[in-house]
């Protein structure tokens, strides 16, 4: 559930990429899969068709974005990323690179494109349009928060200390990325100095917790020295002195870059700090806010319809509430019913192995039931798992962690702190949201697509939010539909995700479009929800602080996909199925909302051609 576009979401089981063997024999990726196809148009002598135009600059795209993109290089086994300073100029250059690539792109004609080129052109212009923005969110994005901030750090910990080590070069591109991250951390100091400078600070609320963050990072820098046992067939002096080496480089670089970016958020930081949070209290913001907005939901609504449409969400659960209540013979308030819940000892757990026990009985329970609505099913494996001790603080439920070659098997990591205080009635529907059939499908399929070409599976600067989570929350609902929510309890934990999510459109439109105190928001979302203190203060700062906007792409994305749905099933009639609906939004892999409504509505015609 609490992804960072993603994020983590796009790194899935990167079978081998086809690309790679395309571009060694020179034959062009989307040509490749399209050659001679139904609907191909045959190339006159010596020229270039639209297909193979479309390849050639997916091909270039990737060369462009292999050096600084971490998606891309894990998709094409590249060793870890060398981090550029993270700086304006540099996100310049990569608007600059966009602005070329979107130009030629529209310049392709589309006439005699099969669907898969077409859909691939269309994808190309989005992602060159993001490359373009870059500079925009870089301004609005801080390097260091409660949330984002840290989570950001700790997954290219990871990737570090997932890094194999056993030949010398490995090392010497280990080194070479760990003093590069280095000055990227220093870099950062400058970022905040250059967004102050311009009136965009870190709200006064978050900024304990991100001086926090940023002494666990300090202190967590040592993982990057690693063990003999990753270091191949050298003398164990020769291991010594290179992990000496590195443990130098933490010591007297890495360690204390965080330290310094932490004191960057001095008193006078804070005392120049909003006190309220939210973009709209950043200069420029506002617009900000409002581009967020249709980025991440796929429509043009405004902050104001989309606040409206959140609120009626929270009636309709409300009434859904009072039905179960009636269901169960229960005549107390909301939260007496939640509290009752909540005490319920068959939702309790007291050890992460009983915590997954209750996801265990979930997965057990649909996984029947799959093949009469998937006909698309993902070859990955999957797992439940705690997540790591040093990303807990600041995270609310948890989040899904894709496959890659080392580590193949998708993973639901949840928070394992508090497990004697939390009710795991929600279980069922988080595990539907987060492995199947949501998250885990979604990905790992994509990742397993071996028609995408490669930027298809996986970049950084395309916002796939509002199909990512849509889907996730698209599939709770449909478990409810399939009849997997157990009893009438499991129906008020999907029910309690729901309004938690509702919440999330009225909450962040609230900070940061309408005015709201984080005293409103707080009092909304006890108002509204039966989430704890921690959950909500955590809940809070990730919506104005971290990641604003995209708390927006659960339910909307959602409400997109039911449309889509109804329309098809409308245009189908006798001849829509599951199977076939679910394929055809699944196959081409995540893309914006208003690319999958208008190749919907091509495979619509095709079915009904047929």
């Amino acid at each position: 559930m609490e992804k960072m576009r993603h994020t983590p979401m796009q790194h899935r089981r990167w079978l081998r990429w086809s690309l790679a063997a395309v571009l060694a024999t020179g034959l062009p990726a989307c040509a490749a899969a399209e050659a001679g196809g139904p609907g191909s148009v045959p190339a006159q002598a010596g020229a270039v068709s639209p297909a193979q135009q479309v390849a050639t600059l997916h091909d270039e795209m990737v060369a462009a974005l292999r050096p600084f993109d971490a998606a891309v290089r894990g998709l094409l086994g590249d060793p870890f990323v060398i981090l550029p300073p993270d700086t304006l100029e540099h996100a310049q250059s990569v608007a600059a690179l966009g602005a070329g690539f979107r130009q030629r792109l529209e310049a392709l004609p589309t006439d005699g494109l099969s669907e898969t080129d077409r859909l691939t052109r269309d994808y190309l212009v989005a992602l060159a349009r993001g490359m373009e923005d870059h500079p925009r969110f870089w301004l609005y994005s801080f390097p260091i928060t409660p949330y984002a901030g840290g989570w950001k750090h700790n997954s290219y910990r990871q990737q570090a200390i997932a890094t194999p080590l056993a030949s010398e070069e490995q090392r010497e591109h280990y080194l070479s990325a760990l003093k590069a991250y280095a000055a990227h951390i220093r870099s950062q100091a400058d970022k905040l100095a250059l967004q102050a400078g311009r009136g965009i600070r870190i709200a006064r609320p978050a900024i304990p917790g991100a001086r926090r963050v940023a002494a666990n990072l300090a202190a967590a820098s040592s993982g990057f020295v690693p063990d003999d046992a990753r270091l191949g067939a050298v003398s164990l002096e020769e291991k010594a002195a290179y992990r000496a080496e590195v443990a130098a480089l933490v010591e007297t670089e890495i360690a204390p870059a965080f330290t310094a970016l932490g004191a960057v958020l001095d008193d006078d930081y804070a005392a120049a700090a909003p006190e309220r949070p939210g973009l709209m209290w950043q200069e420029g913001g506002a617009d900000h806010y409002a581009r967020l907005a249709r980025l991440h939901t796929g429509s043009d609504l405004s902050p104001q319809e989309i606040h409206a449409i959140g609120q009626q969400i929270l009636r309709d659960a409300r009434a859904e509430l009072a039905q179960i209540k009636q269901s169960v013979g229960f005549t107390g308030s909301d939260r007496e019913f939640a509290a009752l819940v909540d005490a319920d000892p068959q939702f309790a757990a007291s050890t992460p192995d009983e915590v997954e026990a209750h996801f265990r009985r979930a997965m057990e329970r649909i996984e029947p039931m799959l093949p009469r609505y998937f006909s698309l099913l993902p070859k990955a494996p999957y797992d439940v798992e705690r997540a790591p001790r040093n990303i807990e603080e600041g995270m609310t439920f948890g989040f899904y962690r894709s496959p890659t070659p080392d580590n193949p098997v998708g993973a639901y990591l949840y928070n394992g702190s508090a497990t004697e205080t939390t009710s795991y009635a929600n279980a069922a529907a988080l595990i539907y949201h987060e492995l199947l059939p949501g998250h885990h499908f979604q990905i790992a399929l994509q990742l397993e697509n071996n028609d995408l070409p490669l930027l298809r599976r996986g970049n950084s600067f395309t916002y796939l939010n509002a199909y990512v989570e849509g889907w996730a929350e698209y599939a709770a609902d449909l478990a409810d539909e399939m009849g997997m929510y157990a009893s009438p309890y499991e129906r008020f934990g999907r029910l309690y995700s729901k309004m938690f999510l509702a919440n999330r459109l009225a909450v962040d439109t609230g900070l940061n479009a309408l005015g709201w105190t984080h005293a409103e928001a707080r009092a909304f979302m006890k108002a509204n929800t039966f989430a704890s203190d921690a959950e909500i203060e955590s809940e809070l700062l990730r919506y104005s602080t971290d990641i604003s906007g995209q708390a927006l792409s659960y339910a909307m994305g959602q409400r997109e996909l039911l449309r889509m749905r109804d329309e098809a099933r409308a245009a189908l009639e006798d001849r829509f199925s599951f199977p076939a609906f679910h394929a055809a939004v699944l196959s081409p892999g995540a893309v914006p909302m208003d690319l999958l409504d208008a190749h919907l509505k091509r495979w619509q015609a095709e079915q009904l051609a047929n």
